[in-house]
Formats: structure tokens, C-alpha cells, sequence
């Protein structure tokens, strides 16, 4: 991920982060990636969420905290947001990266805002299972 302001702003051309009055914690707030509309847990950070896999300062995918605390995901062929396989939940997201290898991809969340941390990872064509810092 590119970590400046200016390269931030490059990755999030396809995301479209909006705020009601009216949106509740229980609801959560709306989003809107490639035209799939969501919501995503109010007050998450939703900017960890968005993804330039291969540094071309284009947002390749992007995650999000439901209200519900399951995590979500889309890329422009999505059709829409899916739940993250697996199972997990969490309460704010931490970032996503590559790991050296470019087929293999992390996303990292954090369980009841501590120090400890989930992660997935992709490679071999799929997600896999969820672990643990401990």
C-alpha cells in the first residue's frame, strides 16, 4: 500500500465513503465501491480498507467492517460486497499488503480494538483461514 497522502487520494477514486445524519452504529454508514453499495461499521477506518495490489495508484479492491462486525469485500468484477470467508469478525481494520510474493495478499483486522490482530491471506487462487498474533 502507498502510504502518503497525495498516493491515497490516487487509490480512492473508485470508493465513495458517505455519511447521514441519520446513520446509527446498529445500521452502520453507507459505501459505495464500483457502484456496489454496502454499509461498513461507523467510525471503523474505512481508509485501511482501500487496496492497490499492484501499485498502479488504482484501488484494486477494498474492505470493510459490517455493522454486523463480519468483513466484507469488492473489486470492480465483484457484482457486489461478499463476506470474507472464514468466519471472521472484527471491530476496526488494520491495513492490507503483500507479502514479497505478488500472488500472496494479506488483509489484517483488529479483534475488540486490542493489540491483537487477525489475518487472511490469498494466494494459490483462493483466501484461506483466518489466524492470530496470539
Amino acid at each position: 500500500m502507498l502510504g502518503t497522502a497525495a498516493a491515497l487520494a490516487a487509490l480512492t477514486g473508485a470508493l465513495t465513503p458517505t455519511a447521514s445524519a441519520t446513520s446509527t452504529v446498529a445500521d452502520g454508514c453507507p459505501v459505495t465501491a464500483w457502484n456496489h453499495v454496502g454499509r461498513y461499521m461507523c467510525g471503523t477506518n474505512l481508509r485501511a480498507g482501500y487496496v492497490d495490489w499492484n501499485r498502479d495508484r488504482k484501488t484494486d479492491e477494498v474492505f470493510v467492517i459490517g455493522p454486523n462486525r463480519k468483513i466484507y469485500h469488492t473489486w470492480a468484477a465483484a457484482g457486489g460486497w461478499k463476506e470474507m470467508p472464514g468466519g471472521g469478525r472484527a471491530d476496526d481494520m488494520l491495513g492490507a499488503s503483500e507479502t514479497g510474493n505478488p500472488s500472496r495478499r494479506c488483509v489484517i483486522v483488529y479483534v475488540n480494538r486490542g493489540f491483537h490482530y487477525w489475518q487472511n491471506c490469498f494466494y494459490s487462487g483462493k483466501w484461506h483461514n483466518w489466524t492470530h498474533s496470539g
